[in-house]
């Protein structure tokens, strides 16, 4: 079996409710490079009129960092949200036909799972032979709360399921990266607040991780059993003064804003866990704290990943040679043995620099008629006027889950100005 190796940027940030920074600024907290970016967010603000507006629309945080990443050819898969908690998973447009079977879930947690506030939402998809979940959480704050985290954590494994088959749980998934404000402090009876403070301001870390909750969790197998995280070089990110670096002393600082991932490695009878080094390898692990606009520090971290390769069938498309206003357009798509026809299968029309996979500008059924001299050649018919702007665009076969997937991708065409004619380019 070949592998293929990857990279993945993860960033967590508890925003508090402000609004996003200079498009500048969020571009200093990315990775441009990556294969993949998964922005887990938390409190964004979600008074009844933001959700409104943000279900109608797109919420601020998503659409600056989508504005960011489209100039470097990153494509939007898909965001999924839970009142404050925010999940948002973009690829390089390289990479879209090797995405499928993507699904979401969540998790309240909030007053014993009643409220969103607290919880968790997630992404899992495959990418070629492999299975990856994207987990991003807000857990149960305070200290002496310790028993409320590890209980957050049992329900979201517990209670988020998913449909392909063999993989129905977070824990099932080839790699698992968990992420957000994980809320976990320094043991209850181990520093006091000025004590912390001068450890972080003499950089002497140690004493301090040694009693960092989650590490003793993930130890004892209390939760986050086999998961495992970079080496933390970085002060405790919360709780900070807004608009300055001092910490607020209202509360004990600690490292309450995580990444941690896990690895399994498939078999017939059961999942086994294999080593982490095998499959994930750490390239960074930092907080951004030049941040000030929040009590929390951004944190980020590179991987990169091996995942099984090969190549998919994907549906192929004959080249659109010309479609003139006025007249019903022709595509004619090619689907190879393993992919059968649906229904429910769809062509997406898009810009050529379009920047999420929910941003088409048409859409049209598939149909089941087959062309008579090609079995699995199907001609699709195009609306008239089903795009009035001219300028270039590819057509995309769409797959009939939600959220929807890529499974073939056209040529380039144009649409002339003067006659709206579909010109191969």
């Amino acid at each position: 079996m070949t592998m293929d190796v990857l990279s993945i940027y993860l960033l967590t940030w508890n925003v508090v409710t402000v609004e996003p920074p200079p498009s500048d600024q969020l571009q200093s907290l990315l990775d441009s490079n990556a294969d993949f970016i998964a922005i887990g967010l938390q409190e964004v603000k979600s008074q009844p009129q933001n959700l409104i507006a943000d279900n109608l629309y797109e919420d601020s945080w998503t659409n600056s960092f989508r504005d960011v990443l489209a100039k470097h050819d990153y494509v939007k898969i898909h965001t999924v949200r839970l009142v404050g908690i925010l999940l948002s998973f973009f690829a390089k447009k390289q990479h879209l036909l090797s995405i499928r079977n993507v699904e979401t879930s969540y998790t309240r947690t909030g007053f014993n799972g009643l409220w969103g506030n607290k919880g968790a939402v997630s992404i899992r998809f495959n990418f070629k032979g492999s299975s990856v979940c994207l987990v991003n959480c807000h857990l149960s704050p305070h200290d002496k709360k310790l028993s409320n985290r590890i209980a957050d954590y049992h329900s979201i494994i517990n209670s988020q399921t998913f449909h392909k088959e063999k993989i129905s749980l977070v824990i099932d998934h080839d790699l698992v990266f968990w992420f957000g404000d994980l809320n976990f402090r320094l043991d209850v009876d181990s520093f006091s607040t000025s004590e912390i403070v001068n450890l972080v301001s003499q950089n002497d870390l140690k004493p301090l991780l040694e009693k960092d909750e989650l590490n003793e969790t993930i130890s004892s197998n209390k939760a986050f059993s086999g998961f495992s995280e970079c080496k933390i070089n970085f002060k405790p990110t919360y709780k900070f003064i807004p608009d300055s670096q001092e910490y607020d002393k209202k509360r004990r600082p600690a490292w309450t804003d995580r990444i941690i991932y896990k690895t399994f490695e498939n078999s017939s009878e059961k999942q086994t866990q294999r080593k982490d080094s095998d499959q994930v390898l750490c390239k960074g692990y930092q907080s951004h704290s030049n941040f000030t606009v929040s009590d929390h520090k951004p944190v980020s971290a590179q991987f990169d990943i091996q995942v099984k390769g090969g190549l998919l069938d994907v549906v192929t498309f004959d080249p659109i040679k010309s479609w003139v206003d006025g007249t019903v357009g022709k595509i004619v798509v090619t689907l190879p043995s393993s992919i059968e026809i649906s229904s429910w299968h769809w062509i997406a029309i898009y810009r050529e620099e379009f920047s999420s996979l929910g941003e088409y500008v048409s859409y049209v059924w598939v149909t089941r008629q087959s062309l008579p001299d090609r079995s699995r050649s199907y001609e699709i018919n195009v609306p008239e006027k089903s795009v009035r702007i001219p300028g270039k665009y590819i057509a995309a076969y769409m797959s009939d889950t939600h959220p929807y997937h890529i499974m073939g991708i056209s040529s380039v065409f144009e649409v002339d100005e003067s006659h709206l004619e579909y010109r191969e380019l």
